[in-house]
Formats: structure tokens, C-alpha cells, sequence
């Protein structure tokens, strides 16, 4: 897998030219109230737009973020946790950065609630101003139009071009349209109350209130991008929620140099099984009762509409669980040496975890479901426990957030519908777990 360059060894722009195309989208606003006389509500219209491209944009990002984020869901969130977990990325053609199967999970939440985002701004902003002009359009196209632009000239240049994707998680992407989520809605706080005293003060008329607030934006603006540069300084949406710097660089699955001993893995079969009953049981959960509403109101109200809608509802969901299945297992080889065993993936070319011989505390065989259907078994080895996980309400220092990967730990691990389990344990000299078990 190619490792992306650092962007301290790519990055030539000075400083104070960062911020460039966020403040030639933010002179726009201004230039329009100085020249064109645009109204509070055009301006608003503006910011809304701004609010959308930043959403695109990060949603455009989310796929080639190189760090893992510091908050990783696992496999307990059976829908997508499991993709989450994966190392290794996919390379694509020509100058693109590869893009990283872990950042779906992220980039499926970023889909649904970017969306969610900027239509609850536009909500507010129609039950608050009722009356658009036609001026009031056209300036909200031409904004719109350049805030898109410069937005998307600003993550071209320092995200792609200069390789800033080698410093965000997803997870850090998301911190930028949520805090001008919170922007925009003090904008709008801040226009209903000079609304309310500029007719009862002559030092702010209209025109002076939108351009004062319109300069504060641009000021805004460039003091967030000094400080997303600036490795000593924070902005307190960066203590509560973390950047950048408080994300997990990852280290690859370090392993013995040498051929291993036994290379196994489930049959095609066993894959393909495995993977569809985990899909159909995921029904037996929350989505599976939903399917049942809407099916049986589609059937109450003999509507086949709602009955084909309330089926399609429930085979997306067992075909979404069954390919985070497959992917979490079906695609992965077991390397077994003398004293540790690797989970590789075999499409993504990656070591996924390992265990070491001396880590296992216990080792035991299991026959659900599945393992009955198919005649084989599962192993599930143990590990020593190091988990001193604690909840803090704000991020400590990005130098005091631990941010190593643990990619070389010993981790618990599960190997599935086997027909052979044994030879894995007789390789790593571990057979003694399971006569003791069995003895027990």
C-alpha cells in the first residue's frame, strides 16, 4: 500500500496565503452590500450556500483521510462497525490519494445528516424571513456560486495538493460543517437583534448592520484558518470535540519476515453462508420490527405499495449487514507462525490484527448456528486485557491525547467455520487450551 506523503514535507505556502479563497468568498457578501446594496436576507441566502458547499465538500474529503479516528466504533455496531475496524487502503488511477474502505462508516453518516444540516438552516431561515425578492435570488446564486467555488478551490489546494488528507480522520473532517452550522446560527441571532434597535439608534442603519456583519464573518474566517494552522494554539471547538491532531496516525500490522507455516481461511461456501444468516438475523433486531409495521400496515390498508416498500426496506438492510459480514471476514486468511497468528485481508492486501502466543489466556472452540449448518468450527482465542479507557468531557492537549495505533497489540480474535480448527492451534503449540477445556 502506498503511504502518503507527510504534508509538512509537501506543504510551500506561506501561512498567511491559507486563508486566500476563504476570504476572496468572503468579500463577495461585502462587495454586494457595498456596490449592489444586497439586503440582510440576501446575505443570509449567502451564508446558507456556504453552509451546503462546506457540507459537499467535506462529504468529498471523508473518503481519503488517512488517519484512523479516536473514537472507533467495532464490531458491537454490527451495521458498519465492522468496516471500521479494517487497515489498508485501495489505490486509485492517476493523481488521486487512495481512499480508505474504514472512512465508509463516516462518510454513510456525513450522506444522511449533511442534508439533515442545511435543510434545518433553510427551515429556519424560511419561518424567519418569508419574502425572497428577486434580487434577493440573484445574489444568492451568484454567492452561492462563488462561496462553492472557493470552497472547493480551498480543498483542492490544501487538502489534495498540498496532502493535508495525510493529517484528518473522518472523524476530524466533520468538526468544520458543524462548527459553521453553530456560525451561521449566531449570524442569525446576530441579525434579529440589530433588526430590533436599528430603528432606535442612528449609529446603525441596515446597510451598516449587514456590512459589520458580514466584515465579522470574514474576521471569523481568517482567525479559524490562523488557528487550524497553528500547532500551539486551540479553538474551543477543538477542545470540546478534538482536530486533527488528537487523531490516530495509523502503523501497519507488523509481521515475521518469513513464509508462514499454514495459511487457512473459510471456504467459499462457509463465506457466502456465513455472511447471508448474519444479514437475516440482523432482522430479528429494531429494523426487523419496522419491516413488520410498514408490511402490515401495507397489508391492513391492502396497499401492495407500502407492502413492496416495507420488503425492500428490510432486504436492504439484511443485504447491508450481510456485505459488512462478508467484508469483516470472508476476505480475510489466517497466517499462522510459531508464536503469533495474522488476520490478513486478502483484497485489501493488509494485515488486519494479530495475536501472540504468549498473549492468549484462553482458547475455545464454538458451534453456533452457522458452524452447525456448514459441519465446522469457530476458535475464539482471549487475550490479557489493557483496556484503561477513560470518558473525559473535554480533549486534553493534542501532546497529551494518546494517538499511537495499536495496530501491534494482541487483540482477542475470532476465526469462523473452519473444518480444520485444530491445525491452528497445533501450529501455534496452543493445542493444550483446548484439552483443558475439554477436559473440564
Amino acid at each position: 500500500m502506498r503511504v502518503p506523503p507527510s504534508i509538512t514535507d509537501s506543504l510551500s505556502t506561506v501561512p498567511s496565503l491559507h486563508a486566500l479563497p476563504v476570504v476572496g468568498g468572503n468579500l463577495i457578501p461585502i462587495a454586494g452590500v457595498l456596490f449592489f446594496e444586497w439586503s440582510p436576507t440576501a446575505l443570509l441566502l449567502v451564508y446558507q450556500a456556504e453552509l451546503a458547499a462546506i457540507c459537499v465538500w467535506t462529504v468529498v474529503k471523508i473518503p481519503f483521510a488517512h488517519k484512523r479516528p479516536n473514537n472507533a466504533i467495532d464490531d458491537r455496531f454490527r451495521l458498519l462497525g465492522p468496516l471500521q475496524e479494517k487497515r489498508g487502503a485501495v489505490g486509485l488511477p492517476g493523481p488521486l490519494p487512495p481512499v480508505y474502505p474504514r472512512n465508509v462508516p463516516t462518510l454513510v453518516f456525513a450522506v444522511v445528516i449533511a442534508p439533515v444540516v442545511v435543510g434545518l438552516a433553510f427551515v429556519v431561515f424560511a419561518l424567519t424571513r418569508p419574502t425572497v425578492t428577486e434580487a434577493d435570488a440573484a445574489a444568492f446564486l451568484l454567492g452561492g456560486a462563488v462561496v462553492f467555488l472557493t470552497r472547493g478551490i480551498d480543498s483542492y489546494r490544501e487538502y489534495f495538493r498540498a496532502n493535508e488528507y495525510c493529517e484528518h480522520s473522518p472523524r476530524s473532517l466533520l468538526l468544520v460543517p458543524f462548527k459553521y452550522l453553530f456560525v451561521v446560527g449566531l449570524l442569525f441571532m446576530a441579525f434579529f437583534g440589530l433588526e430590533s434597535t436599528v430603528e432606535t439608534t442612528t449609529i446603525l442603519d441596515p446597510r451598516r448592520s449587514v456590512l459589520a456583519l458580514a466584515i465579522g464573518k470574514l474576521a471569523y474566517d481568517i482567525r479559524a484558518s490562523r488557528l487550524e494552522h497553528d500547532d500551539d494554539r486551540r479553538s474551543l471547538f477543538s477542545l470540546l470535540y478534538g482536530s486533527k491532531r488528537t487523531e490516530i496516525e495509523p502503523v501497519p500490522v507488523e509481521t515475521p519476515d518469513t513464509e508462514p507455516d499454514l495459511r487457512t481461511s473459510m471456504g467459499r461456501k462457509e463465506r457466502v453462508v456465513d455472511a447471508v444468516v448474519h444479514g437475516v438475523i440482523y432482522l430479528a433486531g429494531a429494523i426487523g420490527f419496522v419491516t413488520v409495521l410498514i408490511v402490515g400496515f401495507g397489508v391492513v390498508a391492502s396497499s401492495v405499495a407500502i407492502v413492496l416498500v416495507g420488503l425492500g426496506f428490510g432486504v436492504f438492510f439484511v443485504a447491508l449487514r450481510a456485505i459488512t459480514r462478508y467484508l469483516r471476514y470472508g476476505t480475510v486468511e489466517y497466517h499462522c507462525y510459531d508464536d503469533v497468528l495474522v488476520a490478513y485481508d486478502r483484497l485489501l492486501e493488509e494485515p488486519q490484527a494479530k495475536v501472540e502466543n504468549y498473549a492468549v489466556t484462553d482458547i475455545t472452540i464454538t458451534n453456533g448456528l452457522v458452524d452447525r449448518l456448514l459441519d465446522s468450527s469457530s476458535l475464539d482465542f482471549d487475550v490479557y486485557s489493557t483496556d484503561d479507557t477513560t470518558m473525559e468531557m473535554f480533549v486534553p492537549a493534542p501532546e497529551r491525547v494518546d494517538t499511537d495505533d495499536d495496530a501491534n497489540e494482541s487483540v482477542a480474535m475470532d476465526v469462523p467455520h473452519l473444518t480444520d480448527p485444530r491445525s491452528i492451534t497445533e501450529t501455534l503449540g496452543l493445542s493444550w487450551h483446548l484439552d483443558d477445556s475439554a477436559s473440564k
